[in-house]
């Protein structure tokens, strides 16, 4: 992959619809419905450095992203990011550029004095098969699920 990696707003991914929809057709939790993603939400996060999102272009079209959450976990008192959205179109996933994106995330992480990251991935998911085959990441945790009526 030779496509370049850098810092974008939340609304460049939500403009980029035919990339959503891959993401939602390989990545939604069907078990709590139809995405239907709340731009003015993504922009209080962002605009509170909460949220910060990454793009992966392949010159100028969009074909990847990221968005990461840094907080302090209250429990440890150590400032953490949490990755809620990892995605690269599968036409665009060879060559190790999954891996290198995580990569740049990790280090963005680090320079905000984050002492790890947590990647979310999707049961059964691409992004799980990937995490689950390189030796840098450790499982810690599984999410469940529980759906009021």
């Amino acid at each position: 992959m030779k496509e370049e990696i850098r810092r974008i707003s939340y609304a460049d991914i939500l403009d980029a619809e035919g990339l959503l929809r891959e993401y939602s057709a390989e990545c939604s939790i069907p078990e709590i419905g139809i995405p239907d993603p709340q731009r003015d939400i993504y922009a209080r996060m962002e605009s509170s450095g909460l949220m910060h999102s990454f793009g992966v272009f392949d010159g100028i079209k969009l074909v990847g992203f990221a968005t990461l959450l840094v907080f302090v976990l209250p429990h440890y008192g150590k400032t953490i990011a949490n990755v809620e959205s990892l995605f690269i179109a599968r036409l665009n996933r060879s060559g190790g550029g999954g891996k290198r994106f995580m990569e740049y995330i990790e280090s963005f992480a680090a320079s905000r004095g984050c002492t790890g990251v947590l990647y979310n991935a999707r049961a059964g998911s691409a992004l799980e098969r990937l995490m689950s085959s390189l030796s840098r990441y450790k499982r810690t945790n599984s999410v469940f699920l529980w759906k009021a009526a």
